[in-house]
């Protein structure tokens, strides 16, 4: 063989080994375009994802931004409420003040009419049994001074007492009846 049939053959060798280069190229051109395809069906539908994605977070914005609002709302609400109840218990706690006041100066006033009326029933039973002593001693004289009086009584008596004027007792002023010895009001004895 020649050089030139060598030569024709490599070339011809070359030739077979750039078509199959160029087969396969094309067939990993081919794969590259599946490839490509499929990527942009895929990032098609990761835009649309995306987008939703997009959409979710905006919708979750306001929803969040809405309820921050409402919870700001009820929290004003809440503050209001609690101001109200501080001055309810504060008003309550001054009432109970005053009535705690109020009802120590009425045990402190009952308390003292207890004791002048304790004085008073100490008198009262000081005095009744003074009046049971005099009337048990002085029956004769209230007895005495029902009887007819005297010439000499009558006598007396008209110079005690001028006609036509009322006796008074000195501690209660009751009228006082000429004869009596004591005061028929208070017990009192007359001089």
């Amino acid at each position: 063989m020649t050089d030139q049939e060598e030569y024709v053959n490599r070339l011809e060798k070359i030739i077979d080994k750039q078509d199959n280069l160029l087969s396969q190229f094309d067939a990993k051109f081919n794969q590259q375009d599946t490839l490509n395809e499929y990527l942009s069906k895929h990032n098609d539908l990761l835009k649309e994802d995306v987008q939703k994605h997009k959409n979710l977070l905006r919708d979750m914005n306001k929803t969040v931004t809405q309820h921050k609002n409402v919870v700001a709302k009820l929290k004003g609400e809440l503050e209001e409420q609690l101001k109200i109840q501080q001055d309810l218990h504060k008003d309550y706690g001054e009432i109970i003040k005053q009535l705690t006041d109020d009802l120590e100066a009425e045990q402190e006033k009952t308390e003292k009419l207890q004791d002048e009326n304790n004085k008073l029933k100490k008198e009262n039973d000081e005095l009744s049994q003074e009046l049971q002593n005099v009337k048990t001693n002085q029956i004769p004289t209230y007895v005495d001074s029902f009887k007819k009086p005297s010439s000499e009584d009558i006598k007396t008596k008209a110079t005690i007492a001028p006609a036509g004027s009322v006796k008074r007792c000195p501690k209660c002023g009751a009228k006082i009846e000429d004869g009596y010895a004591f005061c028929e009001s208070c017990g009192t004895k007359l001089k």
